[in-house]
């Protein structure tokens, strides 16, 4: 009787820690950005951000210059944005623009530490403050991103990391690709008594009708003149955000509540379990014992 006692009672404890797991692991907050457009905070990493491997040539000896060369290098204000059909794209803004050539970056497609490079876009130039803007398409905005390019004062290629964190929606100063979707849902109408319409309802009655046209990426946003480079584009872009921001801030509020249910649930059903295994125990086991 004491053996059996025993192992339900170690049965039980085992069961409670594969809950305990459980909940732990449904805890973990990694949901992708729904359709909208979103700023970012770009940090760069001169280690590998997961694994600490410094890739440079420069090696350990020159980690802390490596990472303030990085820090220079990299703005820390980025974009991203979702399509319609989950496609997420990056905007990396590099800056010292006139000491660096050949940039180039590189995503892990396959989460297995195999980097493989990826086209870019240049979108936009700011002479004055000396950055360019870069677009990229990634598997989400969790991605680890790996951009190499040559510094001409130290004659040779460096490597780094940049990851994307803190989404907001809105879109900044940055040159937005896509379209949001904002279909308004129309109230039902209650039909009226049968009458003839001035002149004044009839043109308020009019349908309107909203247009948008989406520019391609790959060819309007690399064209880049010496005035004032792409500034009707970043305006258009800024005002298309503005209808659709109470959508997407919805959605990742209704995400985050869904996320804390499953928790909670997960937490009272061990809670359960621990009181079921002890009333079981004591009632057919210490009690019978006694």
């Amino acid at each position: 009787m004491v053996n059996t006692a025993s192992k339900l009672f170690k049965a039980l404890c085992s069961m409670v820690v594969m809950l305990a797991l459980v909940a732990s692991i449904t805890s973990i907050h990694v949901s992708a950005a729904s359709h909208g457009i979103y700023t970012a905070t770009a940090a760069p990493h001169y280690r590998h951000p997961n694994t600490g491997v410094i890739e440079d040539s420069g090696g350990e000896g020159s980690a802390v210059l490596g990472q303030s060369m990085t820090d220079s290098a990299t703005d820390t204000h980025a974009l991203v944005e979702v399509d319609a059909n989950g496609n997420t794209y990056a905007t990396i803004r590099l800056k010292l623009s006139q000491y660096t050539s050949n940039q180039q970056f590189y995503i892990d497609t396959t989460g297995n530490g195999s980097y493989t490079p990826v086209s870019a876009t240049i979108m936009q130039e700011d002479y004055a403050n000396d950055t360019t803007d870069y677009r990229i398409k990634v598997p989400s905005e969790n991605t680890i991103i790996r951009c190499t390019m040559y510094v001409e004062p130290m004659g040779r290629n460096v490597v780094w990391y940049i990851t994307l964190s803190n989404l907001q929606s809105g879109s900044g100063d940055f040159i937005t690709s896509i379209t949001v979707n904002n279909t308004p849902v129309q109230e039902p109408t209650v039909p009226a008594q049968p009458q003839e319409p001035s002149q004044s309802q009839q043109e308020s009655s009019a349908p309107e009708t909203i247009s948008s046209e989406t520019t391609s990426s790959e060819t309007a946003s690399s064209e880049i003149t010496s005035e004032t480079p792409s500034e009707t584009s970043s305006v258009l872009g800024i005002q298309e955000f503005d209808v659709t921001s109470d959508t997407s801030s919805d959605i990742v509020s209704e995400s985050d509540g869904a996320n804390t249910a499953v928790i909670w649930g997960v937490i009272g059903g061990v809670v359960a379990v621990i009181i079921i295994g002890g009333c079981i125990w004591y009632f057919c086991f210490f009690k019978k014992k006694n």
